[in-house]
């Protein structure tokens, strides 16, 4: 089933079926047998899997419909024939990143009944997704540096707004419970989280050690509290 340009149509359960993103690029050999024939949804999963693969080797940019093709052993007509046009590869990207980050922020809260132990645990699992998954973040900002309001735009405006509400509603428990100061602005609360989050990708893309992300971000998270804590009053 092609997927076009309204994300409402987009259907995420093919994108989450399966952990195809960091499968490695096939090898090909004399001996390589022939590929076996997927249905539209594994090969859409499998295309996904390889724009945020090649992601993480080369800019979002020289991410061209052929050097997916070449990635996954298929010709550009074949990629062409999931997708209608490469704006709708992107479209399915960002609907997995954002289903995939939000089941992995749901699974990890679920473990803790304290507002600020959510709020960590969040900071954590988005930090352990993105250290799996490094191509997102450059995928992402890339599409936000560009001022025209196109469709992969806008999809991306809603995730990271969307992310920011329900954080905020975690902050704001966490200071009804008298976890984080009473003055606490629940409105910049996210900024700083989301701000922490980016200054780690920033390091570890400096250093090309995206492993280490998760060692630095647990010794980051008791400074941005004491920062939470220094915030002026709403």
């Amino acid at each position: 089933m092609p997927i076009g340009h309204d994300t409402s149509k987009i259907v995420l359960n093919y994108l989450l079926k399966g952990n195809l993103v960091n499968r490695p690029a096939p090898r090909k050999t004399a001996q390589t047998a022939p590929r076996l024939r997927l249905t539209s949804d594994e090969r859409q999963r499998e295309i996904v899997a390889a724009v945020l693969a090649l992601a993480r080797e080369r800019g979002p940019d020289a991410i061209t419909t052929q050097a997916i093709a070449d990635r996954i052993g298929v010709t550009q007509g074949a990629v062409f024939r999931h997708f209608p046009d490469k704006e709708a590869i992107w479209l399915a990207v960002f609907a997995w990143v954002r289903v995939s980050l939000g089941e992995a922020i749901n699974a990890a809260i679920a473990r803790h009944v304290s507002p600020l132990a959510k709020i960590e645990a969040a900071f954590m699992a988005h930090v352990s997704f993105i250290a799996a998954n490094p191509g997102v973040p450059r995928v992402l900002f890339h599409e936000l540096q560009y001022p025209d309001d196109s469709p992969v735009r806008r999809e991306v405006r809603e995730m990271m707004t969307a992310y920011g509400k329900r954080l905020g509603l975690l902050f704001n428990h966490a200071r009804t419970a008298g976890e984080l100061p009473a003055g606490l602005n629940v409105a910049l609360a996210p900024m700083l989280y989301i701000g922490a989050v980016q200054a780690l990708v920033i390091q570890s893309a400096l250093a090309g050690d995206e492993a280490a992300m998760q060692k630095r971000a647990r010794q980051l998270f008791p400074l941005l509290l004491d920062g939470y804590r220094g915030l002026p009053a709403a």
